[in-house]
């Protein structure tokens, strides 16, 4: 009986998001022509002063060095209509943490994959389980998700930093200045660390500072790494210094705190192991019970008690897996 209605929810979700995610790689594809025009010809005409999208548009009327940056809340009109009176000042932290993570996505949209998700776990739970509104604290799912891709990202980035240090260093010993070097870096190197010196470039050639570009940089790969070697370069740039010397020390400083880093994973490998067993165990060993004695334990999901039961154990389990992840963290 639930059989149906469960693959009906499945497919219409499936084709919402097909249908959302269609749209979004239009209006993405059109949004990017759009912005590589915008550049070209910022680019080409020099510009001395930006306007953002949707603000002061006289200031950037009939005048060609004009670069309108686009600071919309979302690509779809009515929902950067509804979120810019209630985003526009709030959600500032979230935009960062969307950037950080790679992703080719507006908060807009994002906001409004969170409330599908949330919709999705509200209705399949209070279908199977009989559990009114615990579902859609799914929603948050999404937002772990992009957490998760903002620290692979970061990841393979200071992965990739020794290699490009030492790129850095050689271009410098050669005469190269340090423009023409991040230029090198970026034709290199791919994604992360290419499109993100990429950036940095871009950035350069629109008019910013070097070191503003480079404090762009640093707020987008938060690490510790990045942000010597930018600190290390503004104030070479400032004060002079031999920066092919520093850029190589950097380089194996980096490769020691790899080091530290693969010690200490080995170290706690058994603990994270029991942390994420202790977690799918519990809830594995409830569905397969559940499969073979559906009279007995199906009662958990229907009875007051049985559902706080599960509401507690929820809990508590995640509350043991965040202190074991708390404790097995340790910063080098």
């Amino acid at each position: 009986m639930l059989a149906p209605l469960f693959f009906s929810v499945v497919g219409f979700l499936a084709v919402l998001m097909f249908c959302i995610a269609s749209y979004l790689v239009w209006q993405n594809s059109q949004d990017k022509k759009s912005q590589d025009q915008r550049v070209k010809q910022a680019t080409e005409a020099k510009p001395q002063f930006f306007v953002e999208d949707g603000a002061n548009k006289d200031q950037g009327e009939g005048s060609e060095s004009g670069l309108r940056r686009d600071s919309r809340i979302s690509s779809i009109p009515w929902l950067n209509d509804l979120f810019s009176k209630y985003l526009k000042q709030n959600a500032k932290s979230l935009i960062v943490l969307i950037e950080q993570s790679g992703l080719k996505i507006k908060v807009g949209e994002f906001l409004l994959l969170m409330l599908l998700v949330g919709l999705a776990g509200f209705i399949l739970v209070n279908v199977f389980f009989h559990i009114p509104f615990v579902g859609f604290g799914l929603a948050i799912l999404p937002y772990f998700v992009l957490n998760f891709l903002k620290e692979k990202r970061t990841s393979d980035f200071v992965k990739q930093l020794p290699q490009a240090l030492d790129l850095i260093s050689s271009d410098l010993r050669a005469g190269l200045d340090v423009q023409a070097a991040l230029k090198h870096l970026a034709e290199e190197f791919p994604a992360p660390i290419g499109e993100e010196f990429a950036k940095v470039i871009v950035e350069i050639n629109l008019g910013f500072p070097i070191s503003e570009a480079l404090n762009n940089l640093a707020k987008r790969i938060n690490t510790m790494d990045v942000q010597i070697l930018c600190t290390g370069i503004i104030i070479n740039r400032e004060l002079g210094g031999n920066l092919g010397e520093l850029t190589s020390s950097i380089g194996n400083t980096v490769r020691e705190r790899f080091r530290l880093k693969g010690m200490i994973k080995a170290l706690t490998a058994e603990n994270q192991g029991s942390a994420i067993l202790l977690l799918i165990l519990p809830i594995a060993m409830y569905i397969v019970l559940n499969m073979l004695a559906p009279a007995v334990y199906n009662s958990f999901a229907t009875d007051p008690t049985g559902k706080m039961i599960l509401i507690g154990c929820a809990v508590s389990m995640t509350f043991g897996y965040l202190v074991i992840q708390k404790i097995t963290k340790l910063e080098v």
